[in-house]
């Protein structure tokens, strides 16, 4: 089970790393070629990827974690033989899952379609025609659609416990999607052939899924599974609390383009969704072993191994806070130089906005990587503060925002999750996976904290040692001071000292003796 979490850790990290890479070099070329109004826009299409999250009206979660229990009752083993219960209640949960996957996907095409032509028809922009913002929409609404139709397949493969499989597919389409958005723009295409280039993943994911879970468990395809009523009813319910939690995480994580375009104008996203998603790609790197770990506390839940999985929440949080915080130390420590080498001069939104969506996304993680491992348990209970979280974050930063301009409607993500998300998912996933505060305050937040600081102090020394230098030989040197603290901190504080003697173990060198 640990190699398999490790592995499917290092593949989404791998896909994080491959596809941030990419955009890396994506933005700076849609700054330079492309104006930046229509960049704006982008950014707030092309940002559409995530209403996946919301489109599945919950079943992704649900169907996933039933998955993932009705195979833990043939043991938490990740390669255990599938019994006959086992067997046949997949059989009927893909058989089920396929036919929801179908209307689910007819009818994100049409809301989606129908809600964007809408919003597009009141956007003010004077360098695009409505027709072309349609066209590059609807693109983007048949991307999602295929998507959608396409997860009764990962379903399976996650709920299996196959998770690195899934993401080392998806890391390869990732950069087959983003090297032809950037071939697109180079040759002078805009709206529409970036929203063209990104419809082609999902397609190719569907296929390469099917052929691996064909190969992989070929005896779940010897029963023919039947659409099951009273399973598909017993799905509804946890299935709507987890569409509301997503919809509420999605409202407050991805309105504010939305939001800015409205009260500033979309030439006022570039820059501050540039902040956004560097913290953002940090959170997502640190959540990483939550998504990776999921199925198997599942599994572990199933079959009562209670200690064991608390071992696995706790060395997830440990990771996961431990990259924030020191990849978030150095982003705030190198401030401007990073984003002026990046984007060019100009395109830094400011101090006070980085250092709020540090906050936000520390304690988001946190939140995080808890409230998916309860989740794992079968425990849906985050849809009243997620949704409220959602409508606290519209008002405030609608409120803020016309006072205090970009910060404002920063501000308001953080007021908004730390009254509702930030502190309910962290108290009650705790309580259900029954690890005490002190033990996550002593034991997780304590050390964390240390490497937060460490990684201030060794940051700030190298800008100060190296202040007269070229930008890039700041950031690089900064860089490679946080990611040695980092090494020390995942070194000492995720392995025990049994792990780290079999790591030193593989890291040797022993020669082999020679026969005489």
């Amino acid at each position: 089970m640990n190699r398999r979490i490790v592995f499917g850790v290092v593949s989404v990290w791998v896909n994080r790393a491959i596809v941030i890479a990419l955009r890396l070099v994506l933005i700076p070329v849609l700054f330079h070629y492309r104006p930046k109004e229509e960049v704006g826009v982008w950014m707030l299409l092309g940002q559409t990827w995530a209403l996946l999250g919301i489109l599945d009206l919950g079943f992704s979660a649900t169907m996933t974690r039933r998955i993932a229990l009705a195979k833990g009752k043939s043991g938490s083993d990740p390669n255990v033989p599938l019994n006959e219960e086992t067997r046949r209640e997949i059989a009927d949960l893909i058989a089920s899952g396929r036919l929801i996957c179908v209307w689910l996907a007819l009818s994100a095409f049409l809301i989606c379609g129908g809600a964007g032509f809408l919003y597009l028809r009141q956007l003010h922009v004077t360098s695009l025609s409505l027709s072309t913002m349609c066209a590059a929409w609807g693109i983007v609404c048949l991307s999602c659609a295929l998507g959608v139709w396409s997860e009764i397949w990962v379903w399976l493969i996650q709920g299996l416990g196959y998770m690195g499989w899934q993401f080392a597919m998806a890391s390869a389409l990732d950069v087959l999607t983003i090297v032809l958005q950037i071939a697109a723009v180079l040759m002078g295409g805009g709206l529409v052939a970036l929203a063209a280039a990104m419809a082609i993943g999902p397609v190719l994911l569907r296929f390469f899924l099917l052929r691996l879970a064909r190969k992989w468990r070929p005896e779940l395809f010897t029963i023919r599974g039947k659409w099951n009523a009273a399973l598909v009813r017993g799905l509804i319910s946890p299935s709507l609390r987890a569409w509301v939690t997503s919809l509420g995480i999605f409202v407050v994580m991805f309105s504010d383009p939305y939001l800015i375009a409205q009260l500033n104008g979309a030439s006022q996203i570039p820059a501050y969704r540039a902040a956004w998603l560097v913290l953002y790609n940090l959170n997502a790197l640190s959540v990483a072993v939550a998504v990776a770990s999921a199925v198997f506390v599942s599994h572990l839940w199933q079959a009562g191994r209670l200690e064991e999985l608390r071992r696995v929440v706790m060395r997830n949080l440990r990771l996961g806070l431990s990259i924030v915080a020191c990849g978030g130390a150095c982003v705030l420590m190198l401030g401007p130089r990073l984003f002026n080498l990046w984007l060019g001069p100009g395109n830094f939104s400011g101090g006070p906005i980085l250092a709020i969506f540090f906050v936000v996304f520390f304690l988001e993680t946190q939140a995080t990587i808890i409230s998916t491992c309860s989740r794992a348990t079968e425990d849906e209970a985050f849809a009243s503060c997620s949704i409220a979280a959602g409508a606290l974050k519209i008002v405030f930063s609608l409120a803020l925002g016309l006072w205090l301009g970009l910060m404002g409607i920063a501000l308001g993500t953080l007021l908004a999750l730390a009254l509702t998300n930030h502190w309910f998912m962290t108290y009650r996933g705790l309580k259900r996976l029954g690890m005490s505060a002190w033990q996550h305050g002593s034991l997780v937040l304590f050390p964390v904290s240390l490497v937060f600081a460490t990684t201030c102090i060794a940051v700030w020394l190298v800008e100060q040692a190296l202040r007269d230098a070229p930008a890039w030989a700041e950031v690089v040197a900064g860089g490679m001071a946080a990611g040695l603290i980092l090494a020390a901190a995942l070194w000492t504080l995720t392995l025990d000292k049994s792990e780290r003697a079999r790591a030193l173990l593989y890291l040797s060198f022993k020669p082999t003796r020679e026969n005489p």
